[in-house]
């Protein structure tokens, strides 16, 4: 037997087993927040994958540009207070037992925005870094957004979670849920936790028994 052919069989088992073990979950936001079907523009794509070191939750959004005015923000990028307030695509992530849960903003113009919640609308921790995100343009009416969550930043069992998109500006103002709101909702609430949705966060990124090392009291 070769060594080539030996070397090649590595190769090939070396593929085999980051296929088996990576973990990739792809969600389009097909609705408003009141479950009325989105007619206008191509959906929000939001891709979760797990990543090697198995230190990271590896997020990217595929979303339209609507060309917003962007926060005034001075270089460098990085978070942003108020986020919300702009063209965002917003990620929420719960632990249904103890209603922890982090709120994840990104925006096209490279700003986002970490909160950590102890329960609904109960802020403990803001304004926290991430190692990176990055933002690129491929066409006029496109971004996409790419970024490293630590496992640090995220509670213990993770269970549920739901995905949001936000763009217009005074009455244009949309907004856009991955697991909506029924119909005769009176008004937008991306912390209704009842709404979220299940996923096996464990196949992505397992945090263990107790919440991350950013929700100590300090």
């Amino acid at each position: 037997m070769s060594v080539i052919f030996i070397y090649a069989c590595i190769f090939v088992l070396n593929i085999f087993k980051y296929e088996i073990s990576a973990t990739t979950m792809n969600y389009s936001i097909t609705s408003l927040w009141n479950s009325y079907p989105i007619t206008d523009h191509r959906p929000i794509q939001v891709t979760f994958s797990s990543t090697d070191d198995k230190e990271h939750l590896y997020l990217e959004i595929d979303a339209p540009f609507f060309n917003d005015p962007a926060p005034p923000s001075p270089p460098p990028p990085g978070p942003y207070p108020g986020l919300y307030n702009y063209e965002v695509v917003e990620v929420f992530f719960l632990n249904s037992s103890t209603n922890h849960y982090i709120e994840l903003e990104f925006s096209p113009h490279n700003d986002y925005l970490v909160i950590l919640l102890t329960a609904r609308r109960q802020r403990f921790k803001q304004l926290l870094p991430l190692p990176d995100y990055t933002v690129e343009h491929p066409a006029p009416n496109r971004w996409i957004g790419r970024a490293h969550i630590p496992r640090s930043l995220f509670p213990s069992h993770i269970n549920r979670f739901n995905v949001y998109g936000i763009h217009g500006v005074d009455v244009n103002r949309t907004y856009e849920a991955l697991y909506p709101a029924p119909r005769n909702s009176t008004q937008p609430d991306f912390h209704r936790l009842e709404l979220f949705q299940s996923i096996n966060f464990d196949s992505l990124l397992y945090v263990g028994d107790k919440d991350g090392d950013d929700w100590n009291n300090k």
